[in-house]
């Protein structure tokens, strides 16, 4: 293999979702890009519904204004947390209804905290104040609680250190993975402690385990925390909607599973990039989505459609010409989902 795999179960699941939505988002998708397939990918992937939206506000509330402080030592003050975590949410919901992520120039670094795209400003609808009041009421919720949970708090204040957000790079076989975990600190030495902040009502779905065991198996392969063994690790999953703390242990046997399945996914993505660096034309590779219901609510179907319809036009913008053109525009019947 002449390029290394960026592996995750986010792309995981996509491509056994829909490999055309694999090949833009984790394929395609750069942010650098004066092709514009690639760039309107990566813009495509950026864009989030408001129960991701509402997640990544209240991750990034305990990053900026709960973890600095417990890593001093002192108290909390919720209700500043609060009211500057609303604050940025007002910003970010101003910088996404006025489409400045698709400003010439405009960059996450530039905007900053600011950046966001939701997918109701990408189909032109407006934000009901109602939905956006939810949105309020459950990051308001979720810290709310977080401030109840006090043995939980006292355990993480007693820490030397904090590690908030902390990426783990991985290599395995051939994949390179960035391990994000939302919260990292040690009990004694190679004994650590990793927190999973949940901001959902769900009870997550089959990969939960596996997914976060991939959180200990990081540590464990990465030479620089000399953590030794799996039930080193403690994971403490934080259900922060309902107050539910759970805390897990790993071993060798879930260890096993993991890189089973991570190698049974490498080897499916591998057939489909046989070792070939980004080509638009290899997109009439990638198959379409089984299910129609994966097309509803896909961040790449607009693009999609526009590339469907145009499969095999030899001036556009240099996709192989392995289809004629009514035969692409012939998608529409045999994926009608897209249309």
């Amino acid at each position: 293999m002449s390029q290394t795999i960026k592996w995750s179960f986010s792309a995981d699941r996509c491509v056994r979702r829909c490999q055309r939505q694999y090949f833009l988002q984790h394929v395609a998708a750069w942010h650098n890009s004066r092709d514009w397939v690639r760039r309107e990918a990566f813009l495509s992937k950026q864009v989030k519904t408001l129960p991701l939206w509402q997640g990544s506000l209240v991750h990034r509330a305990i990053e900026l204004f709960v973890v600095p402080t417990l890593q001093e030592h002192r108290g909390v003050d919720w209700g500043a947390a609060i009211a500057k975590t609303l604050a940025l949410a007002g910003e970010q919901l101003r910088f996404s209804k006025a489409r400045r992520y698709r400003e010439e120039g405009m960059t996450k670094t530039k905007a900053g905290d600011a950046y966001c795209a939701l997918a109701c400003h990408e189909t032109d609808a407006r934000l009901a104040k109602a939905d956006f009041s939810r949105v309020r009421e459950v990051v308001e919720r979720s810290l709310r609680n977080l401030s109840h949970m006090r043995e939980l708090l006292a355990e993480i204040k007693r820490a030397d250190r904090l590690w908030p957000e902390l990426v783990v790079d991985v290599d395995y076989d051939i994949a390179r993975m960035q391990v994000r975990l939302d919260l990292l600190f040690f009990r004694s030495f190679g004994k650590p402690t990793i927190i999973d902040w949940k901001v959902s009502e769900s009870m997550g779905g089959s990969d939960a385990d596996l997914q976060t065991a991939l959180y200990a198996w990081a540590m464990c392969r990465h030479p620089k925390w000399r953590v030794d063994r799996p039930d080193d690790c403690e994971l403490i999953e934080v259900r922060l909607l309902s107050e539910d703390v759970i805390r897990h242990r790993a071993n060798q046997r879930i260890f096993d599973s993991l890189e089973n399945r991570i190698y049974r996914s490498l080897n499916m993505i591998q057939s489909l990039r046989l070792g070939r660096k980004y080509d638009l034309g290899d997109i009439t590779d990638y198959e379409f989505a089984g299910n129609p219901n994966s097309c509803v609510y896909c961040p790449q179907r607009k693009l999609c459609q526009e590339l469907a319809i145009n499969c095999g036009s030899a001036d556009h913008n240099g996709l192989k010409d392995t289809r004629s053109k009514k035969e692409g525009q012939n998608y529409a019947e045999t994926c009608p989902q897209l249309f």
